[in-house]
């Protein structure tokens, strides 16, 4: 997300302004197929009862899609499409593992502890996030001999990064595999467990008005969801692009996200069994916002909306100007609140789907998170090149969520239901 949308922006594309664009293109097709085929495989995986199948094909073709990152040179002209394809089916494959594997977390939650362990998952996965960004500083972005030979005036460190990701997605899948329970199989046969899911699939949608407020929910899922990809991924090119952030700047932001992150799904579990779901959401998405709107309002000579003189600014240090330290306490703040409604989102749709249909609704809620996801990138690539500016895109994010914020309101809390 930090060090190879950055470099593929503006050192694969030089221009960085028109490198964002098909950088923010390159989801929506991905997100579209997510959109098209996440419910029907959930479906067909509640039919067939195990989801440990599903996730081992997921890992093997997702861990070898990763390495087409090494293939993106500075400047290439032509071949982008071997990069972009792979990038596209990994995206799509890793979606599904969220569906497979949020469909598992009933399996080891007890009753009133899915949100606490939820906000556990994802603070583990940060701290993972905070070791691989230590081996990429001190083994190859602040090394004089990097690691295996690598050349960083070739940005081999960069092109890596995929690598390294795959490696630790394969490693660190093991002991889920090993250790964690798997629903037990129905026995039903793979064409029959395909008709069954497609049944099931029809039937849901058909009754889904009589889950209006899961709908509800959904839907603002779906909108503040949106807003939430485009933080994540719009703000490394932001940096690289606006306040011209080299590749160590970005890494040790990469690095404090993943430290703030950790914090942000402890802390968002212990909120959502204190007060619910409902309202750790939206505290969260509407922390969101704000960041979002501070983001907007820096430049490499404003801050807050307020131009300064950035040069009179620098104070020094690997952020020199105020801008700069505006920006990464912005960026980490939405790290916070990202992850936090990550956590809290994915608490209330396991506490509002029945159980029996898990992996089903959870398909359905990759749905509400890729429907629009599409359309998002899209927009923001579009509003780039014709404005030729990338600080238009953000106004994209803070349109979703807004909506978003406002129809989380009519959502019914679970954890008062409950009660």
């Amino acid at each position: 997300i930090l060090v190879f949308s950055a470099y593929f922006s503006t050192v694969v594309i030089t221009d960085p302004v028109m490198g964002q664009a098909p950088w923010r293109l390159l989801p929506s097709v991905a997100t579209l197929i997510i959109a098209l085929t996440a419910p029907v495989l959930g479906a067909i995986a509640d039919a067939g009862g195990r989801r440990k199948p599903w996730l081992a094909v997921c890992l093997v073709v997702f861990a070898p899609c990763m390495l087409a990152t090494w293939w993106a040179t500075p400047g290439m002209a032509s071949g982008l499409m071997m990069v972009a394809i792979p990038l596209i089916v990994a995206q799509v494959v890793f979606e599904y593992w969220n569906v497979f594997c949020s469909a598992m977390l009933p399996n080891v939650a007890p009753s009133g502890r899915l949100g606490f362990l939820s906000g556990l998952g994802f603070s583990l996965g940060n701290a993972m996030g905070i070791l691989t960004f230590l081996f990429f500083l001190f083994a190859w972005s602040w090394n004089p001999h990097p690691l295996f030979g690598l050349d960083s005036a070739r940005h081999q460190p960069e092109r890596a990064v995929g690598v390294l990701a795959a490696i630790c997605f394969v490693v660190f899948s093991l002991p889920m595999f090993f250790f964690t329970p798997d629903s037990p199989s129905s026995r039903r046969s793979i064409p029959d467990a395909i008709a069954q899911g497609l049944r099931q699939l029809w039937a849901t949608i058909r009754k889904v008005g009589h889950y209006k407020n899961l709908g509800v929910f959904l839907i603002s899922r779906m909108t503040f969801n949106e807003g939430f990809i485009a933080l994540m991924l719009f703000t490394g090119v932001f940096a690289a692009g606006i306040l011209h952030w080299n590749a160590k700047m970005l890494v040790v932001e990469g690095l404090a996200n993943s430290v703030v992150a950790v914090i942000a799904g402890l802390f968002a579990g212990w909120l959502d069994d204190r007060i619910g779901s409902k309202w750790a959401t939206i505290m969260f998405v509407l922390g969101g916002l704000i960041a979002n709107v501070v983001i907007f309002s820096v430049t490499p000579d404003m801050v807050f909306f307020v131009h300064i003189n950035g040069a009179a600014s620098a104070t020094g240090g690997l952020y020199p100007t105020l801008p700069d330290k505006v920006f990464l306490v912005a960026q980490c703040s939405i790290a916070f609140f990202v992850t936090g409604g990550l956590v809290t989102a994915r608490a209330m749709m396991a506490k509002l789907a029945p159980r029996e249909m898990l992996t089903e609704f959870f398909g359905i809620y990759s749905l509400s998170g890729t429907a629009t996801s599409f359309v998002g990138p899209a927009a923001i690539g579009i509003v780039t090149a014709i404005t030729h500016t990338q600080r238009a895109g953000v106004l994209v994010g803070v349109f979703f969520l807004a909506v978003g914020l406002l129809s989380m309101f009519a959502v019914k809390d679970p954890h008062r239901a409950a009660a």
